[in-house]
């Protein structure tokens, strides 16, 4: 700390007066990167921000009067504005490959709906078969299975589960009989609407350029009925 003395010999000088320290009034070193506070030490750094509320992280979007602008805040501006291409470009190649991802808070249901992995995505499935009025899911799937495999486990009569008999009549009719399809998450709230899934095509190829809220949920539907749900 400063003396008495020392202190009122400094605001003599005006030079010195305007780069005190604003917590002892010493000569300063840093500048609070967001409210430009002066500070001479890590102790005042740290008194400034209790004192304040300031957390020290730069506005990078704040005004700044022209006559203050600096090649500082033009650096600043040029890697904002590149961090921001990079963020669009980003999600523009998200989109192209893996469609609209949306996500629901964590507290409406604790479950994950995604998992990424040496650049795949493995997804959390929702199947539902109405004429049972049943619904199962998996997890962990592989964005590169075809439809078809998933519904192996559900229609095959040697799969290893048998569901206790509750889906014997899907089973009845195979693979051949029935159509998969998914709720377009475009319509307004007020219209339910679907599109049908090509079963022998990828969960990848399925889901690019569709709109997804957490998860897919896969309506397994017969053929015969499928007229009711598209039109």
């Amino acid at each position: 700390m400063a003396t008495a003395g020392k202190k009122e010999k400094m605001k003599f000088n005006g030079t010195l007066h305007h780069n005190l320290c604003s917590t002892c009034e010493e000569p300063s070193k840093y500048r609070c990167p967001k409210c430009s506070t002066l500070s001479c030490s890590l102790n005042c750094v740290k008194a400034h921000k209790e004192k304040s509320g300031c957390d020290g992280v730069r506005d990078k979007t704040a005004f700044v009067p022209l006559d203050e602008f600096t090649d500082r805040h033009f650096k600043s501006d040029y890697h904002f504005l590149e961090d921001a291409l990079r963020t669009i470009d980003n999600a523009q190649r998200t989109k192209r490959n893996f469609g609209f991802m949306n996500f629901l808070p964590p507290k409406l249901k604790c479950i994950c709906m995604v998992f990424f992995s040496d650049g795949k995505i493995f997804w959390k499935l929702e199947w539902v078969f109405p004429l049972c009025n049943l619904t199962y899911s998996d997890t962990r799937v592989d964005e590169e299975q075809l439809i078809d495999e998933c519904l192996d486990k559900y229609l095959l009569l040697d799969s290893e589960d048998d569901f206790n008999g509750e889906l014997d009549y899907y089973r009845s009719i195979g693979h051949k009989d029935v159509s998969v399809i998914m709720k377009d998450e475009n319509t307004p709230a007020n219209e339910t609407r679907y599109f049908e899934l090509k079963k022998k095509k990828s969960l990848k190829e399925n889901f690019q350029g569709k709109r997804i809220i957490e998860f897919p949920t896969l309506l397994v539907v017969p053929k015969m009925h499928l007229s009711s749900y598209l039109d």
